[in-house]
């Protein structure tokens, strides 16, 4: 093998390698950190009009059907806690094994083989938390799913989160009476509490396979040398209940703490799984 080839396969080796030693960058490579701040905007502003597209629309069928009156009635007094997280990891494996081979292998007893393995895993979870009262949205309209320009992208931008499809099959057993949303967090419905869950997870993987024969030593004859991987997990979780303008009171904020604290325990366990 030239010279070159093998300037090559070991920078190779190295870079993969060298995945988890840092702090991740949330947007993919190439970006910068412009990038990245395009990224995070745009995940806002679309979330921002998904969900205010929801709760207009709702209200528009309310001026509809008079039915649907005690919904809006319930939703003046509640408000909408969102739990933004972009968590991102990446990991990196090296692991050269070495094989020995005596002069006359045909004949021989003995052989000698070792390997030894270095990982390294990097977690960054960037979390946004942002807090709406419901009657602040009943009349805005805007277009969700723009996508930033450059390389960042994330699932959790797009026209439809199905956000309106759960709100909207969740209230009418209200309009047709078959169920009461609290007005207070203190009236015998304050535990009517909606909570609602969008999660993405996009993994990329690389491995990097080079060998090396000598006159008595093989060098990672098999096997993978190097691997390296980016796990990115967007999650979205929405909690509605009664509320004022300094956030949700009662057992929609306890809901809203349980699904964040659910969510850091899940990723967690994602994390010791996949290792």
């Amino acid at each position: 093998m030239s010279a070159k080839r093998m300037s090559l396969a070991f920078v190779s080796v190295l870079l993969l390698s060298a995945c988890g030693t840092y702090v991740p960058d949330t947007q993919d490579f190439p970006g910068n950190q412009g990038d990245q701040q395009l990224l995070v905007a745009a995940v806002i502003q679309s979330i921002h009009c998904e969900v205010s597209n929801a709760i207009s629309d709702i209200y528009d069928k309310v001026k509809k059907y008079p039915a649907m009156t005690p919904v809006a009635k319930a939703l003046d007094n509640w408000g909408m806690q969102l739990t933004l997280s972009l968590k991102t990891e990446e990991k990196g494996t090296l692991n050269p094994t070495v094989a020995w081979t005596p002069p006359n292998p045909a004949t021989a007893l003995f052989s000698l083989a070792g390997g030894a393995t270095l990982s390294a895993d990097a977690i960054r979870t960037d979390k946004i938390y942002f807090y709406y009262r419901v009657k602040d949205l009943k009349n805005r309209h805007c277009r969700a799913g723009v996508q930033p320009t450059g390389p960042v992208s994330s699932p959790l931008i797009q026209t439809n989160l199905k956000f309106g499809d759960y709100l909207f099959d969740t209230l009418i057993p209200v309009g047709s009476g078959d169920l009461d949303l609290p007005t207070s967090p203190n009236g015998p419905l304050k535990q009517n509490v909606l909570y609602y869950e969008v999660s993405f997870e996009i993994t990329t993987t690389g491995t990097l396979n080079p060998a090396w024969t000598f006159t008595r030593v093989l060098v990672n004859p098999a096997g993978t040398l190097a691997s390296a991987s980016r796990d990115r997990t967007h999650d979205l979780q929405i909690t509605m209940g009664p509320g004022d303008s300094s956030g949700l009171t009662g057992t929609a904020a306890t809901a809203q703490l349980s699904g964040d604290v659910g969510q850091s325990v899940a990723n967690s366990l994602r994390t010791v799984i996949g290792r």
